[in-house]
């Protein structure tokens, strides 16, 4: 295997983690309100992009994220700003950690499983 700029890593898997990198941090964790602080906005940019880079390496997905597919986490974003509060920084980080780390994980799981039709319906 030819060397790449980054050593044994292909060109193709660096192209493919450095558009995940810039299609999380450029149009999902923009969802994020304006109040949000740095604190905020690292935990959702390393909680979405964790779990993103994981859908690559465990369900071979290297098609990168799909329209559908940042509008979905994006609207995780929002959602579990929304039910942290004003202080995403203080007293709402943990809600705000929790609520998307658990809907990260379903969207891992659930959301783009062979013959899955989509969002799953309330429980």
């Amino acid at each position: 295997m030819a060397q790449s700029r980054f050593g044994r890593i292909p060109p193709p898997t660096a192209q493919l983690v450095a558009g995940l990198t810039q299609t999380v941090t450029g149009q999902v964790v923009t969802a994020l309100p304006n109040h949000a602080g740095a604190v905020s906005r690292a935990a959702a940019t390393e909680i979405i992009l964790g779990v993103v880079l994981r859908d690559w390496r465990e369900n071979e997905n290297t098609s990168g994220l799909l329209p559908d597919d940042v509008a979905d986490l994006r609207s995780f974003v929002q959602l579990a700003a929304s039910l942290a509060g004003n202080d995403l920084d203080g007293q709402g980080a943990p809600v705000f950690r929790a609520v998307l780390s658990g809907l990260m994980e379903d969207w891992l799981e659930n959301w783009n499983a062979p013959g899955d039709p989509g969002a799953p319906g309330p429980y």
